[in-house]
């Protein structure tokens, strides 16, 4: 519980506003997960979700002086997408119940069709958060605690990074000026 309150205290710092938590179910409600919801942040119209309590789950990375690195979630996505947070939680309980292990540059597959069909925006790449500062290398209970950025991809985004790299695909995104909080979007590729 102590872990949860320190998550708290840290997005709640770097979102900065009145938040929601809401905790979600998996389909046999066996595991739950709890959602941070900071409506209209970063800006009007968006609201940023992140996990609350991932971190508690190892991921079976260490950092060079042999810590254990563990993970939240974030992600943001324009407010009519009521469903995100299933999203995010769905994402967590990869870690959670099946002990996946997620770093920067992974990507979780097909796990937006499970909300939205036919959107191009299938699959939930990871990265480091360039929206919210201060949300990386927190020491909690011996362990360090990494945010990883989820940002809804399209197949053929997802064909492009595996076939010319993160680097190259990050600055694709960049270079495009990506709306990647638009699950609307069409792809880039």
């Amino acid at each position: 519980m102590q872990n949860k309150k320190e998550i708290f205290k840290i997005i709640h710092e770097a979102v900065k506003l009145t938040p929601k938590v809401i905790s979600y179910s998996d389909e046999t409600e066996s595991h739950k997960i709890d959602i941070y919801i900071g409506e209209n942040r970063p800006d009007v119209g968006l609201t940023t979700y992140s996990t609350i309590g991932l971190s508690e789950y190892p991921i079976e990375i260490v950092d060079r002086q042999g810590r254990e690195i563990r993970v939240e979630f974030i992600g943001m996505c324009t407010s009519e997408f009521t469903s995100f947070p299933n999203i995010l939680a769905s994402c967590a309980f990869n870690i959670i119940k099946d002990h996946y292990s997620y770093t920067p540059g992974m990507v979780n597959m097909n796990v937006i069709d499970d909300y939205y069909k036919n959107l191009e925006m299938r699959h939930i790449y990871y990265t480091i958060p360039s929206y919210w500062e201060d949300l990386q290398g927190h020491l909690i209970d011996g362990h360090i605690v990494n945010w990883l950025f989820a940002i809804p991809i399209s197949d053929n985004e997802l064909d492009y990074l595996n076939e010319n790299g993160v680097d190259a695909f990050e600055d694709l995104l960049e270079s495009n000026d990506t709306e990647v909080y638009d699950l609307y979007r069409r792809s880039i590729i």
